[in-house]
């Protein structure tokens, strides 16, 4: 296997045609459309159609670019840890986890282990939970933190498991709610514009629905950013999931998990994640390291 055959692919799915790719690469335009071909040939099928201005990728070819990515990045990684364990570093963390920002656990954790390891090298990949499954198989990353699994692959094994609760971000001096409160009522939420989570909304529509309530939902975000944006700004409540160490408040707001009289309802608001391993894989010393210290750790 040719590394560059699959860096160059990458070049001319994202620059579009041949000659940009060309040009960006230094190499002549026939070379690629060869390199191209070859590729054709092997998978058997095309992996391109050919428009009039871009070349635009068949489903094969959209497979491709993505498994190049994760080859390209594999190697890399590979590389880096040699050169690391040749110069005396530490070496290089490759870790996955789902967009949650702005985390506070995580935040804590990744910054107290690099005060304990400051030559090592952090290799950060945000994506869907689907994703760093995928990752974790194919050993683009060897570490993943995974948010709310109900169940894990049979490949994977659980480091260690973080609790969470579905809760109510909310400014202290808001109009809708007590932000007082140890816990609040879902019911609670009828009075207020929400902003969610878009891995908690089909959770909540279907326990709205069980408690009778249709409150309005302002803004539905991928990540929490954007729910406590809004929050912060005293346009609408966030409905986020926040573990036991964000409960507190952070001046202006408050973290407020929910609840419910109905205890199976309760129990659906709670959620974990977890950090994850492929089980019985070789970890590199530096997934060594931060295992250890996630065993340990302690977020204050």
């Amino acid at each position: 296997m040719n590394i560059d055959f699959y860096r160059n692919y990458i070049e001319i799915v994202e620059l579009g045609t041949l000659s940009a790719a060309a040009r960006s690469l230094h190499v002549a335009q026939s070379a690629l459309s060869n390199q191209l071909k070859q590729f054709e040939e092997e998978f058997g099928t095309p992996l391109f159609i050919r428009a009039a201005r871009r070349m635009e990728l068949t489903d094969a070819g959209r497979i491709l670019y993505r498994k190049s990515k994760d080859i390209i990045a594999l190697v890399d990684a590979a590389h880096k840890e040699i050169d690391a364990s040749i110069e005396g570093a530490q070496g290089s963390l490759r870790l996955g986890m789902t967009q949650a920002y702005p985390d506070l656990y995580v935040n804590n954790l990744l910054l107290a282990f690099q005060k304990q390891n400051p030559q090592m090298r952090f290799d950060i990949f945000e994506e869907s939970s689907m994703e760093i499954l995928e990752q974790l198989r194919s050993g683009v990353i060897e570490i993943g933190i995974e948010r709310n699994p109900d169940k894990l692959p049979p490949f994977l094994t659980e480091v260690v498991t973080q609790n969470e609760r579905v809760c109510a971000y909310v400014r202290k001096d808001n109009p809708w709610i007590d932000a007082g409160l140890d816990e609040l009522p879902v019911a609670e939420l009828q009075k207020a514009p929400l902003a969610i989570s878009r891995g908690i909304v089909g959770l909540l529509d279907d326990i709205f629905e069980r408690v009778g309530i249709s409150p309005r939902v302002m803004s539905i975000s991928t990540s929490r950013s954007n729910p406590m944006m809004w929050a912060r700004a005293g346009v609408a409540v966030a409905i986020i999931r926040a573990g036991t160490s964000e409960f507190s408040d952070d001046g202006e707001c408050r973290c407020i998990p929910l609840c419910s009289s109905d205890g199976i309802t309760t129990e659906e608001l709670k959620a974990s994640r977890s950090i994850v391993t492929v089980r019985d894989s070789v970890l590199s010393a530096a997934a060594q390291r931060f295992i250890e210290f996630v065993k340990t750790y302690e977020d204050i």
